[in-house]
This record gives C-alpha cells, structure tokens and sequence, in this order.
C-alpha cells in the first residue's frame, strides 16, 4: 500500500538537508521496508524530537527485559488495536 505524496500540512524535511544521522536512519528505513515511516518523518521537522522519540523506542524495545522483541511488539499491536490505532496495519519502526 504506497504512502500518499503528503503527510503534514507542515510539509517534511528533505532527506538531503537533514543531519547525518538522521540520513542514515532514513536510508536504513528505505533499505529495510523501502519507505520511511510517516511518524519519522514528522519528527524530522524538529529533530532533536526524532532523537528522543527514537530513545524512547528503543529503551522500551531493545532494553534488557523478560520480553522478547517480538513479544513487546505484540503487546504494541495489541494496545494499538484497542486503541484504533493503526500500528498493527503498517510497519512503523526498524
């Protein structure tokens, strides 16, 4: 399922005029699910942001836990779902 052209009212970041690190995110993101996620891309038009909200991802995913990650993703879907939300339907982390 493509991604529409436009995210944000706001517009998103170029790829070329962001900060190194955050290039190499964006290309990982292209090279493993051959887009980059819509909530990364937002987060790009304050960056320090993605920074955290990256941490933040992965404290909770990839912390020493009695969860596998593919248990906390589970338990994520799950919430989402309860929610209506829409991570269960698209990819929405490396």
């Amino acid at each position: 399922m493509p991604q529409p052209d436009h995210i944000s009212k706001l517009g998103v970041p170029d790829a070329d005029g962001l900060d190194d690190d955050l290039k190499a995110i964006w290309a990982r993101c292209v090279e493993k699910l051959g887009f980059v996620p819509n909530v990364y891309q937002t987060y790009s038009l304050k960056p320090q942001r993605l920074r955290h909200f990256m941490a933040m991802y992965n404290d909770i995913m990839l912390a020493p836990s009695g969860l596998s990650k593919l248990e906390r993703e589970m338990v994520a879907v799950v919430v989402s779902s309860s929610k209506s939300g829409n991570l269960g339907k698209r990819p929405n982390a490396i």
